[in-house]
């Protein structure tokens, strides 16, 4: 089977200590299947987490220590197989999470579908652009995602900033703590924006006043950290997405 072009290069380089172990990925991939095997089955679509061909190591992926995910698609006989890869190095990166995995696989997903707007086209499929994974990850998946995921403590606000945004956007006690738990799932965002970003931070009070004039569609284009951090913020509280990076 032909791979079509990774749309979502990330970063590279290999970092120590595993946050992650691979039973936890694992278990995690199979939660997505619960979750998502129906939903795109009435699609006429699949998923593969770090798809190998026949006979290859199954966790060949996983060895590598590039901090990577990507998102590819291909249909065949009129289903659409929607290839999501994310390599060992991105779970190595120290203080990441399970959920902060789930969270960049529901960004991978959201590629395909996410919905508009959608990058221009390199093939014959539609992907949506980076603005709109980020905000389909948090607005929709994570919270799929994460009721499936044991609650390691109570959920706390990370600072009174997030209390008060989390309290105004939430009506019942369970949205509450999800949304506590979703911003805790930000952190590791903020992380590996630290990273790909060369030390710079980003904030939840801080939002990018920046307006565009319409949405950037180049296949390899992606918002700075802030922006991507806001666009992820305003998932989780249910807001439109920020200007930005989208121009309704």
């Amino acid at each position: 089977m032909r791979f079509f072009i990774f749309l979502i290069i990330l970063f590279s380089s290999a970092l120590a200590q595993a946050s992650v172990s691979l039973r936890e990925f694992k278990s995690l991939v199979e939660i997505f299947h619960k979750e998502y095997d129906q939903e795109l089955a009435s699609q006429k679509s699949v998923f593969k987490v770090n798809h190998t061909a026949p006979g290859a190591n199954p966790d060949m992926w996983w060895n590598l220590p590039n901090v990577h995910a990507s998102y590819s698609s291909h249909t065949e006989n009129g289903i659409r197989t929607h290839f999501i890869f994310l390599f060992g190095g991105y779970a190595k990166i120290e203080g990441m999470t399970i959920e902060g995995i789930a969270n960049t696989l529901c960004h991978e997903l959201g590629h395909g579908i996410g919905g508009a707007p959608f990058k221009d086209k390199v093939e014959s499929y539609l992907v949506s652009t980076e603005g709109q994974a980020d905000y389909y990850a948090t607005k929709v998946c994570l919270k799929r995602i994460l009721k499936h995921l044991p609650v390691k403590r109570t959920p706390a606000p990370l600072d009174g900033f997030v209390d008060a945004k989390c309290r105004q956007y939430s009506k019942t006690p369970a949205e509450l703590q999800m949304c506590y738990r979703s911003f805790e799932t930000l952190e590791n965002e903020r992380l590996f924006f630290r990273i790909e970003e060369d030390g710079k931070d980003t904030f939840y009070d801080r939002p990018d006043l920046s307006v565009v004039a319409k949405v950037n569609t180049a296949p390899d284009f992606y918002p700075d950290g802030q922006c991507r951090l806001d666009t992820m913020v305003n998932g989780v509280l249910g807001l439109e997405r920020p200007k930005c990076w989208y121009k309704p």
